[in-house]
């Protein structure tokens, strides 16, 4: 077996390894750790991070050229997640947004939604969460109780989860 890159691979690596030596600054090396644990400081160094990654479009690669990406396939974002490592960078602060949702919205969204949407989860000045399981449920999405009736402002939840991912943000918004 061949485990070569492509040509085309290893000018990827190198045009990002080379923008990596010039943006990633110690304050932003500083933004790594567990986006578990966020605290307020550490939340603006990793905002500034993905708002540097998303003005050179290496927020999220992948995505469509006009709604910030780099229309990148397989092997671009392979090397992408070699080259982030081997510099410890920072990871996106975004990425249940830019992974799970975003997609939806380019696919399935209206205009209004993705240029309302994108631009923000892209940037990361919106944290996106997702938390759907609940007790005696699990991932069986069919069986959930839960339900969210709208009060005013306000969403008024009936029920019980029991994990929230990256909801823990909220607090520092």
């Amino acid at each position: 077996m061949d485990f070569t890159y492509p040509p085309e691979a290893e000018v990827f690596r190198a045009e990002f390894r080379a923008w990596l030596d010039e943006h990633l600054t110690p304050e932003m090396h500083a933004g790594a750790g567990s986006s578990m644990d966020p605290d307020a400081d550490r939340l603006e160094r990793q905002r500034e991070w993905n708002r540097t990654l998303a003005d050179a479009r290496y927020a999220a690669i992948a995505w469509p050229e006009e709604w910030g990406g780099r229309g990148a396939g397989l092997m671009e974002q392979v090397v992408f997640a070699e080259e982030m490592n081997r510099a410890g960078a920072p990871g996106t602060l975004n990425p249940i947004g830019l992974s799970n949702i975003a997609p939806a919205i380019i696919e399935h969204g209206s205009d209004a939604q993705k240029r309302a949407l994108l631009p923000r989860m892209l940037r990361g000045d919106d944290i996106w969460c997702q938390g759907f399981s609940e007790p005696n449920a699990g991932s069986d999405l069919a069986s959930l109780r839960t339900t969210a009736v709208r009060d005013g402002d306000s969403w008024i939840v009936n029920g019980q989860k029991t994990w929230n991912t990256f909801g823990h943000y909220r607090q520092l918004v």
